[in-house]
């Protein structure tokens, strides 16, 4: 009985494979493919000539958090003599139905001009109370005045 267990425990241990002790570039490796991130990159387990070692190491670019566009307040200043190019960026970042709904606050005439790769017919009169936007995936990525 207590060689079955000796055998049992042998055996178990061998499936056990020790922990990665070194990643960085040019350092061997066990398993082509396999991937590690430290320090901000991203190694991979490459095969140069019948060796395994790490890559150089791509970094890692951080996710930035958009904020969403605030409709700026009421102003007399949009109808006389109309809308700026800096408070119409406001609706930047914002939903299209967001845009919408601030531009109507804001009595603004507001149109698409572009929805993802569809591109809508426009006229060529200058209004300097409309915005014309470019919609991307659902949020507003330009804004034009007139």
């Amino acid at each position: 009985m207590r060689k079955l267990v000796v055998l049992f425990l042998a055996i178990s241990l061998l499936g056990i494979t020790p922990a990665q002790a070194v990643v960085k570039a040019g350092a061997k490796c066990t398993k082509a493919g396999m991937t590690s991130t430290l320090a901000g990159k991203k190694y991979t387990c490459i095969k140069s000539g019948s060796k395994l070692m790490w890559n150089k190491g791509v970094t890692i670019k951080k996710a930035t958090a958009i904020k969403a566009g605030v409709c700026p307040p009421k102003a007399a200043a949009d109808k006389d003599p109309g809308i700026t190019q800096a408070r119409a960026n406001a609706l930047i970042t914002m939903s299209e139905a967001d845009a919408e709904m601030c531009a109507m606050d804001l009595e603004w005439q507001f149109r698409v001009g572009q929805r993802d790769e569809e591109i809508f017919a426009g006229t060529f009169d200058y209004r300097l109370d409309r915005v014309t936007v470019t919609v991307m995936k659902g949020f507003v990525t330009q804004v034009n005045v007139g």
